[in-house]
């Protein structure tokens, strides 16, 4: 099932006005609004977000922070995949946020179909938790963000609207996950690369076989082993594989 959610706000003391979606024409039965953010901001085109989650709680979260954007959103929501690529047929969104754990579809199915129907569309990978895996995946099916569903609200607003730009938001959504594992360990948080080595080293690869892969000297990659074990204060490889594997980062 899909719908389409406007989610603007008229300011105070204004009538609600015609404005065409996305600098075309007005879609019929779907009037535009002068809202608060338009006033403030009147440069930042509007923008229709399709949102592809089964949750009603995510339906209605997304909704209310959307709200709070500085730039005009109106929200279309699928609750399936074979739905979002009927309503991103029709609809032609900006941005997608995308559960990548749909029952009727796949994540790279997914990604490839709405890619298919509507290629100008910037699909954002929404998952419940960062993980290694979805941030390999998204890396490598080409998205443009991945931001998780316990991102801030403020978060969650630059990344659309940096999205929306044109940015890709990838790394910086990892650097949180990062931040968050290392607050929980009561330690300085790693850094992407230092993370990549730790996990190649979990699969058992050597320094030099890392080395080989990304593209580094061994001794650079030695060095950042050292350091990534001195900032998760394990003693060696496999009490620092076991403390990121308990936060499920690896």
């Amino acid at each position: 099932m899909s719908k389409s959610l406007t989610v603007e706000a008229v300011a105070p003391g204004l009538e609600p006005i015609a404005e065409p979606l996305g600098g075309g024409e007005a879609a019929p039965g779907m009037p535009g609004a002068a809202t608060l953010s338009e006033t403030a901001h009147p440069r930042l085109r509007r923008i229709t977000l399709m949102l592809v989650d089964e949750q009603p709680i995510v339906q209605l979260g997304v909704s209310l922070i959307a709200k709070e954007s500085q730039r005009p959103c109106r929200v279309i929501e699928a609750t399936s995949g074979e739905d979002a690529i009927d309503l991103a047929r029709r609809e032609r969104p900006d941005l997608v946020l995308l559960d990548p754990s749909l029952a009727d579809l796949l994540l790279a199915d997914a990604v490839r179909r709405l890619g298919a129907v509507s290629p100008a569309s910037r699909i954002v990978i929404f998952p419940a938790h960062v993980t290694p895996s979805i941030s390999e995946a998204a890396a490598r099916l080409g998205v443009h963000g991945l931001l998780g569903k316990d991102a801030t609200p403020a978060n969650f607003l630059s990344t659309i609207e940096a999205v929306a730009r044109g940015e890709q938001m990838l790394e910086g959504e990892q650097r949180d996950a990062l931040r968050r594992a290392a607050a929980k360990l009561n330690c300085a948080p790693l850094t992407p690369r230092e993370h990549e080595i730790i996990r190649r080293a979990a699969r058992g690869e050597s320094n030099a076989e890392i080395a080989s892969a990304i593209f580094l000297a061994p001794t650079t990659v030695k060095s950042y082993v050292q350091s990534a074990l001195g900032k998760l204060e394990a003693r060696n490889r496999v009490e620092a594989v076991f403390k990121l594997s308990e936060l499920r980062l690896l």
